[in-house]
C-alpha cells in the first residue's frame, strides 16, 4: 500500500466568498479553550500542547491577558531556543476512554472543510522571522491514524495593533482530489494552530511577536450564509459598506428583513440592533 503526506502552504486569507465557520456546526471540542482538562488544568480539554508552558493557557485575570470571549485563550510567545522553535496546540489527543481522538470527524469528499477563528498580536509587537498559522492534518481511520495529507495556512498579517483579527481557511474537495488516490481514505482531521522559527538563533535573526488564539471553529460542507443580523449583503462572512447600504435600502422600503427587533415597526431600535451586530463583527 502506498502512503503519502502532501503539505500545501498558502499565505492567502480566505474570508470573502467563503463560509466563515459557524458555531452551530462547529465540530471542535472546547473551541474557545474555556474548559480546563480535569486531568491537567494547565491544558484545555480536547487539546494537547507542543512546547507551551502552563501560563500560555491564558486566564482573563492574568496580567496583560488577551482574551476575545469568555475567560481563556492560548498564547504562543517568540522562540528563545531549540526547545521552543516549534509551538502548537492540537486536537490530536485521545479521549479519556481511549476510544477515539478529539480530532473532528471528516467525510471524504463530503464537502469543503473550513477552519476559522481569531488571533491577536499585542499592540507594538510584530511577528518576525516566524511562520504562524494553522495546519490541518487529514488522518486515516483508527487504529491507523496515519496522516493521509496535510495543508498549512499562514495568518494574513504579522501585526494586529492589539485587536482580534478573524481568519478563515478552506480545504476544498478539489484540493483533496489533487493529493491523489492513496487509500484508506481519511476519516478525521487534526486542527493545529502553530508557530515555527526555522532560522538560526543570533543577533538580527531572533523571532519576535507574541500571538494569541481564541474562538476556533471547523465545519465541513457548510453553505455560506449571514454571520449575524448585520450581514445583509454577499459575500457573507464579512461586514462592509455594502451591508450598511443593503440594510438602509431594506429599512427605507420597510422590508421585514430590516425589522431586527421583530416588533412590526421600523425605527431607531432596528438601527440600534443593526449597529450593535455590525460592531460585534463576524466570527
Amino acid at each position: 500500500m502506498r502512503t503519502t503526506t502532501r503539505t500545501a502552504i498558502t499565505a492567502a486569507i480566505i474570508i470573502s466568498g467563503t463560509a466563515i465557520a459557524n458555531d452551530d456546526a462547529n465540530l471542535l471540542t472546547n473551541p474557545g479553550f474555556e474548559d480546563p482538562n480535569p486531568a491537567n488544568s494547565a491544558l484545555p480539554i480536547g487539546w494537547n500542547a507542543f512546547n507551551l508552558s502552563a501560563s500560555d493557557y491564558v486566564d482573563i485575570n492574568d496580567p496583560d491577558a488577551q482574551v476575545r470571549s469568555g475567560n481563556r485563550s492560548i498564547r504562543m510567545r517568540p522562540a528563545t531556543g531549540e526547545a521552543s522553535r516549534f509551538q502548537g496546540i492540537t486536537t490530536n489527543l485521545f479521549r479519556p476512554d481511549g476510544s477515539d481522538l478529539y480530532d473532528p470527524d471528516y467525510t471524504y469528499l463530503g464537502g469543503d472543510v473550513t477552519v476559522s477563528g481569531y488571533y491577536l498580536v499585542p499592540e507594538g509587537e510584530v511577528i518576525m522571522d516566524t511562520i504562524v498559522g494553522v495546519k490541518l492534518e487529514f488522518r486515516r481511520e483508527p487504529p491507523n491514524f496515519s496522516i493521509w495529507g496535510a495543508f498549512e495556512f499562514a495568518l494574513p498579517e504579522n501585526e494586529t495593533d492589539g485587536l482580534w483579527m478573524p481568519f478563515s481557511f478552506t480545504v476544498t474537495d478539489q484540493m483533496i482530489l489533487d493529493v491523489g488516490d492513496f487509500p484508506p481514505e481519511p476519516t478525521s482531521v487534526t486542527v493545529l494552530p502553530f508557530r515555527f522559527f526555522g532560522g538560526d538563533f543570533g543577533p538580527g535573526t531572533s523571532p519576535t511577536g507574541t500571538v494569541y488564539f481564541d474562538d476556533l471553529c471547523i465545519v465541513q460542507g457548510t453553505t455560506a450564509g449571514p454571520c449575524n443580523d448585520a450581514d445583509f449583503a454577499e459575500p457573507y462572512g464579512e461586514l462592509t459598506f455594502f451591508d450598511v447600504s443593503a440594510f438602509l435600502t431594506a429599512f427605507n422600503a420597510m422590508d421585514a428583513s430590516a425589522d431586527l427587533n421583530d416588533d412590526g415597526m421600523f425605527n431607531f431600535f432596528d438601527v440600534s440592533a443593526f449597529l450593535t451586530a455590525y460592531s460585534a463583527g463576524c466570527p
